[in-house]
């Protein structure tokens, strides 16, 4: 077996991994070449193959590694006995062949999309190996399998993309190895980045010599290698692992390898052509697989594979329509509604300018089409309905944009509407519609009557029940969402319809105070209103307040204007009542009253009351007609009788009493007034009253005076007049006068001890 190499490697990566320097594998494909019977066609038991691998990678990746060289793939063929693949020896019985670079990496130049500026830093290269291999010919298939690991952890659409690899394979079937038959390659690869929401057409076919049935689908992309550990699960397993091979896992159900790019509607290939088309919906990096069958007479020849990332992004266009003044209702088409007019002010907001040299404006008007080379034309339409339109940018050109629009003109939708009611009456209001539309339907009433009043139907009524200024406020809207409003002011002041008040009271004592409150029905403090009391009193005010000082029965005219002139009277008799107020009289059995006979009579003799409250000493109530009290000690009380009519109007008569007992009075032969509270002070005790007169002097041993009073409470602490120093202790002359009422004059002479 010889072996030349020659080995294609195209790797892409646009995000780099973080995780491992090969996190930058995003696809490759493998195909062969017959080159017809080894040692230049001598051994007809064998057949020379070229064999090429293409991968690809991202040059600005961080922490990518290079191109692997040299790389080392392996060959299997199928054991016809077990089942099992076993190793086609390489070079010196090596597991594997390995081959080095055939030539510098190429650059891949990103697409090119006409009107549509690219992400920046978009860098592809393609790196090349080859090889010839010489492979009897058998009855079993060869495998020719290359793996490596990882990819970029940013993949969107697999499951743990940063710890999932890529197998890249292809067999040589036994029908190949007969009729020295290659398999297919793919023309071109599939553009570094596609832009999201842009239409995406890409010839993904391939081109085989022998004009064989090519057949086209999306098919899994295969698993390979791994992060940690040996063998299979090594970064690069070293021999290569036979099949099966484990397919990557899509997050499924938004993303499955028949769907690989998600959204909807969905991306997809073309069985026959290979054309890949459709509208990426999704910013994002997909790994897609495409398959391409070989087939001959019915027989499968090959499988040539493609394992490749989609690299899904934002780009910003160049040319590109708009109308700010319309609704997208689709891709490129606007709907944009004038209401209440025939002149529309196009409002175009396309971009960029700067690219933008030449548009034209083509629209439905009066029956044929007109045209406008403006940037944003002012349209005047001749009539009411749907206008037809569109605008293209730069027409003629590889870098225009056009955009369909659909102009519904509703020129008179009208909110008219007349308000009726009768001014003096406070009656109800009616609201008549006289809205109206050509060119659409109304299907909306919206009235606003003031007062937190609203309706929904084209002609309401309603009932006000206060007086005022009402805002209305009428609102149309049409099939289409056109709105039309009309405001107006009604002025509603109508006379009462009865006119009534309401009196705090209705009958009382004189002087009586009563409140009137008008409860006339419609009224505010806008209406004139006067009071005419038949006691020859007028007052005005919505509210008044009238004093009656004079008993009798009293009449009302009450007469209310209303601020338009309407005028309503009512008359009303015995409004109020006044009645004089209760006199209070009573009965007390006495006023001067001895301790040996405590108990007095007290007896209510008012008339026409319903209540009493005696209070006695002003803290002690009693509500009895009569009833008999006994004092306790001697003072003077006060005696109070207060009494109520049935309207609460009172009278009041208070009295003194005195309550005492009979007279006695003796004096201290000693006292001490040292400070320890007792006996301190040296006077008169006992029952001292009814004294007409009463004088007490102290006398040192000299004749001279110490203390001297004529008030029976005030008594001597022992010190000079009662102020200055302490007199010392002994013995102390006094003398004392006085007289009690009804009785004869006392005068005495004594001494007084004054001890420490």
């Amino acid at each position: 077996m010889r072996v030349r190499h020659h080995f294609y490697l195209l790797l892409i990566f646009i995000v780099s991994s973080q995780i491992l320097k090969a996190a930058h594998i995003i696809g490759g494909e493998m195909y062969y070449e017959c080159l017809g019977y080894a040692n230049n066609g001598s051994d007809t038991t064998m057949r020379s193959y070229k064999i090429v691998i293409k991968l690809y990678r991202d040059c600005y990746a961080q922490n990518a590694a290079l191109f692997d060289n040299p790389i080392g793939f392996t060959i299997y063929k199928k054991n016809a006995s077990s089942g099992a693949y076993d190793i086609v020896k390489g070079p010196r019985s090596s597991n594997e062949f390995n081959v080095s670079l055939f030539s510098e990496p190429d650059t891949i130049d990103p697409p090119v999309y006409p009107c549509l500026i690219l992400p920046p830093n978009i860098c592809v290269e393609s790196g090349t190996y080859e090889t010839i291999v010489d492979l009897p010919i058998i009855n079993q298939e060869y495998i020719i399998v290359w793996q490596r690991c990882c990819r970029n952890n940013t993949i969107t659409n697999i499951l743990t993309p940063e710890a999932t690899g890529a197998t890249f394979t292809i067999s040589i079937h036994p029908e190949s190895q007969k009729t020295c038959n290659s398999s297919p390659k793919f023309q071109n690869f599939p553009p570094t980045v596609v832009c999201v929401n842009n239409f995406l057409k890409f010839d993904h076919s391939a081109i085989d010599k022998e004009g064989d049935l090519l057949i086209y689908e999306f098919c899994e992309p295969l698993a390979g290698g791994g992060r940690n550990g040996n063998g299979c699960n090594s970064v690069i397993p070293t021999p290569d692992c036979p099949p099966p091979f484990t397919p990557v896992s899509f997050k499924a159900p938004n993303y499955t390898y028949a769907y690989p790019l998600g959204g909807n509607p969905r991306v997809t290939i073309d069985n026959i052509t290979g054309v890949i088309s459709g509208e990426p919906t999704e910013i994002g990096q997909f790994v897609v697989g495409v398959c391409v069958s070989e087939y001959r007479s019915g027989v499968l020849l090959s499988k040539l594979r493609r394992d490749f990332q989609f690299n899904v992004a934002s780009c910003e266009g160049t040319v590109v329509g708009g109308i700010q003044n319309g609704n997208l209702v689709a891709k490129k088409e606007f709907d944009v509604l004038l209401c209440g007019s025939n002149q529309l002010q196009m409002v175009n907001n396309s971009y960029k300018q700067s690219f933008i040299t030449s548009l034209i404006w083509t629209y439905e008007n009066g029956g044929g089409i007109d045209t406008s080379y403006d940037w944003a034309p002012l349209i005047n339409f001749k009539e009411g309905g749907f206008h037809n339109g569109r605008m293209i940018l730069n027409p003629g050109s590889n870098c225009s944009d056009t955009i369909q629009f659909k102009v519904n003109v509703v020129p008179d939708l009208s909110s008219n509407f007349k308000v009726q009611f009768d001014t003096c009456n406070a009656g109800p209001v009616s609201f008549k519609s006289f809205a109206g539309s050509t060119y659409s339907k109304i299907i909306d009433h919206n009235w606003a009557l003031g007062d937190g009043y609203t309706s929904f139907i084209p002609d309401p009524v309603i009932n006000y029940y206060r007086p005022g200024w009402y805002n209305i406020n009428y609102t149309v809207s049409d099939n289409f969402g056109c709105k039309s409003s009309s405001t107006t002011a009604v002025q509603w002041y109508p006379a009462p319809n009865v006119v009534i008040f309401e009196p705090t009271v209705r009958e009382g004592c004189v002087p009586l105070t009563v409140n009137f409150k008008n409860i006339s029905f419609p009224t505010d403090n806008t209406y004139k209103f006067i009071w005419k009391f038949s006691d020859s009193t007028i007052s005005t005010g919505f509210n008044v307040m009238h004093t009656f000082n004079d008993t009798g029965r009293f009449h009302l005219k009450m007469e209310v204007t209303s601020p338009h002139g309407c005028y309503k009277e009512g008359l009303f008799n015995d409004i109020v009542t006044v009645y004089n107020p209760p006199k209070a009289e009573w009965m007390i059995s006495k006023f001067l009253i001895n301790l040996k006979d405590p108990e007095i009579t007290l007896s209510d003799l008012s008339k026409n009351t319903i209540g009493r409250t005696w209070i006695l000493n002003d803290n002690e109530h009693y509500f009895d007609q009569s009833l008999n009290f006994k004092f306790v000690d001697t003072g003077s009380y006060p005696i109070k009788l207060i009494v109520n009519d049935r309207f609460l109007c009172t009278d009041t008569l208070e009295q003194f009493v005195t309550v005492y007992k009979d007279f006695s009075l003796f004096m201290p032969n000693a006292f001490s007034p040292n400070g320890d509270g007792k006996n301190e002070f040296f006077g008169p005790k006992g029952q001292i009253h009814s004294l007409e007169s009463f004088a007490l002097i102290v006398y040192d041993r000299w004749g001279s005076t110490l203390f001297k009073t004529n008030n029976a409470e005030i008594q001597w602490n022992g010190r000079f007049d009662n102020t200055g120093k302490e007199v010392p202790p002994g013995v102390y002359l006094y003398t004392l006068k006085y007289k009690v009422r009804g009785k004869e004059a006392v005068e005495e002479k004594r001494m007084v001890t004054l001890l420490k």
